[in-house]
């Protein structure tokens, strides 16, 4: 008799009930494939597991050896109930074949199997609002995700290449020193060091992605806060910049230490003054990004970047800091947002923006001397 290869989920429920066994067995073969071709779709996992369970006991051993096959791609707590049943099967055909799709998921890896928590819970919701919506909301929803999915990799790509380079230009810089007949060990430990501290740099970058959406404790040393400052300018400078006469003038004293994780702050700084260097490369003249500090009520510092850029306009200055706001052509605004994440959530701090059209910006952050005061 057998079953069309169209029937969909419906019709392959009203086959598994069919008293031609033969049609019992194709509709689980189908169901199978369903399930390996459905597998972000819980809710064909969750019926297809509740009717193929009641086939475990089948009088057909043919159609209980096609289910041990069905279900290797089962994705519902009714997987453990149905391989128990058949694992204990009197028939030799199907216990074999239960224990050869238990080696296969186990084989199978973790992210092809049941994919990741956060897409099966996305998927839950894209569901959830198909069926008090409708499809058309489903999609609509679907596609927004997606599109920001997509800024989202951009994004990380692009936080990626700004640490990269300069990584590069050290290790290009440590390879000449060593082609070099008399080696300066002084020198082979600067360039290394510098590579070491943008690896480390760029771990710190990917979990800064992380936590965005997470909190977590941050380990905070005392740091010279003008040695940190000129780190930075060292990381922005290293990259390859179209304007090179852009320069930095670091005007913070040399006496204030402040608490910070150094390499949260690295990057939030330095995204900073990568939009001063992005919005200055088109200026008549050599211009230069001003970085200022003052101590305030002997608790606070008080951090001033300032640049001669294109500026910015109200609407932009006030949406500077949402997530995806750019003024960029390719800019996909995570950099402040990130900037502001760890300076607000991480430091207990406070960031500023105030620019004017044509006449630059200036970011000010304001930090606790102590973190331990601020925590609570």
């Amino acid at each position: 008799m057998g079953i069309k290869p169209e029937t969909g989920l419906d019709g392959l429920l009203q086959a598994f009930a069919s008293p031609d066994w033969p049609t019992v067995r194709d509709a689980v073969d189908q169901g199978g494939g369903l399930l390996r071709h459905a597998a972000m779709e819980p809710f064909v996992h969750a019926r297809l597991g509740e009717r193929m369970f009641g086939l475990a006991l089948h009088e057909k051993w043919e159609v209980r050896k096609a289910l041990a096959h069905a279900i290797l791609f089962l994705r519902h707590e009714t997987f453990n109930r149905i391989f128990a049943v058949l694992e204990k099967d009197d028939n030799t055909w199907v216990k074999s074949a239960a224990k050869r799709t238990m080696s296969r998921r186990k084989e199978i890896s973790q992210t092809d199997l049941l994919k990741d928590e956060h897409g099966d819970l996305m998927l839950k919701w894209l569901s959830d609002l198909e069926e008090k919506h409708g499809i058309r909301a489903r999609g609509a929803a679907k596609r927004v995700a997606e599109k920001l999915q997509n800024q989202f990799v951009r994004e990380l790509n692009h936080e990626m290449v700004k640490v990269v380079s300069p990584m590069d230009l050290s290790l290009e810089n440590l390879e000449r020193e060593l082609e070099k007949p008399r080696l300066n060990r002084s020198e082979l430990r600067k360039h290394a060091g510098r590579a070491k501290s943008r690896l480390k740099f760029m771990t710190a970058i990917l979990q800064s992605f992380r936590k965005l959406t997470q909190n977590t404790d941050v380990e905070f040393q005392t740091e010279n806060l003008q040695s940190v400052v000129d780190e930075v300018v060292h990381l922005v400078r290293d990259r390859k910049i179209a304007n090179t006469a852009i320069s930095f003038e670091n005007r913070v004293d040399q006496e204030i230490m402040v608490d910070i994780n150094r390499h949260l702050f690295l990057q939030a700084i330095s995204n900073i003054l990568q939009n001063g260097i992005d919005a200055s490369l088109d200026h008549k003249n050599e211009p230069t990004i001003h970085i200022d500090a003052s101590v305030e009520n002997r608790s606070r510092v008080v951090l001033s970047i300032t640049d001669q850029g294109t500026g910015m306009s109200e609407r932009d200055t006030r949406n500077a800091f949402q997530l995806f706001a750019t003024t960029k052509k390719d800019g996909t605004g995570f950099g402040l947002t990130i900037a502001k994440k760890i300076i607000e959530s991480d430091h207990a701090g406070l960031i500023q923006l105030f620019s004017q059209k044509s006449k630059g910006t200036t970011v000010t952050i304001s930090l606790p001397l102590k973190q331990e005061e601020q925590r609570w």
